[in-house]
């Protein structure tokens, strides 16, 4: 699946929802309180998929095609907003939006495509990225400490979905990886 895809996006909220330990981990998240989240995805590389040719192979073809039609529909440039509703160890939707300022959320994440790349391959967690000043989060960071456990969770659970990342695809086209 194609990183930042709806059906990334699906696939994502199915594994969190499926996962025993995030839901009791986000137990009471977002009880009485806004606990969704818009995650902003910036700087993606779109430059690398302008450079492919024509004649690509079919798998290439396809990601290039689904990234620029999620950019064309949902992206603003570079950057794409995804909604992340969670609610009491439930993820409650999952997808891309085109506009962040059509939900309500308690939580921005937001931060360079490269970061997010980690954060899905769970090379990192999204806290340690926000310590680092890698990544941004606008809510309350106390919240986010008291539910450390299920946040640190859904990095590891995106890592669970089978993804693609457009960027990488090309670069090993291109004999550059």
């Amino acid at each position: 699946m194609i990183f930042g895809t709806q059906e990334w996006f699906d696939e994502y909220k199915k594994k969190l929802n499926e996962n025993e330990e995030f839901k009791k981990a986000g137990k009471d998240w977002g009880v009485g309180w806004n606990g969704d989240f818009i995650f902003q995805i910036d700087d993606i590389p779109l430059e690398l998929l302008e450079k492919l040719p024509a004649d690509l192979p079919e798998d290439l073809k396809i990601a290039k095609e689904k990234i620029v039609n999620l950019l064309n529909e949902y992206g603003h440039g570079k950057t794409l907003y995804a909604f992340i509703g969670l609610k009491d160890g439930s993820c409650t939707a999952a997808h891309p939006i085109k506009n962040p300022d059509e939900v309500d959320v308690g939580f921005v994440l937001s931060g360079p495509y490269d970061q997010w790349k980690k954060l899905a391959k769970a090379e990192t967690d999204a806290t340690k990225l926000i310590l680092t000043r890698k990544m941004k989060l606008k809510g309350k960071m106390s919240t986010i400490m008291r539910y450390i456990k299920a946040t640190v969770m859904m990095g590891k659970i995106a890592s669970e979905v089978p993804t693609e990342f457009p960027d990488e695809m090309a670069l090993e086209f291109l004999g550059q990886k």
